[in-house]
């Protein structure tokens, strides 16, 4: 079976996108990948990863 492909958005403070970025992953890679994005992304406060052609979302929030 194929994995799905996850595409990514990096938000900043002020709401602007700071970075996109797709990904074949599963499920559970596209969570971890979220949260990889927002520690390794300086000025993230949150990041969203959605399927391209289906219905999970991830997202990851600093606090």
């Amino acid at each position: 079976m194929r994995k799905p492909t996850y595409n990514f958005e990096v938000f900043g403070d002020d709401g602007k996108i700071l970075r996109r970025c797709s990904q074949s992953c599963h499920n559970l890679g596209a969570q971890e990948r979220t949260f990889d994005l927002l520690r390794s992304t300086p000025g993230a406060v949150a990041v969203f990863g959605f399927e391209k052609r289906g219905r999970h979302v991830h997202s990851a929030y600093r606090d």
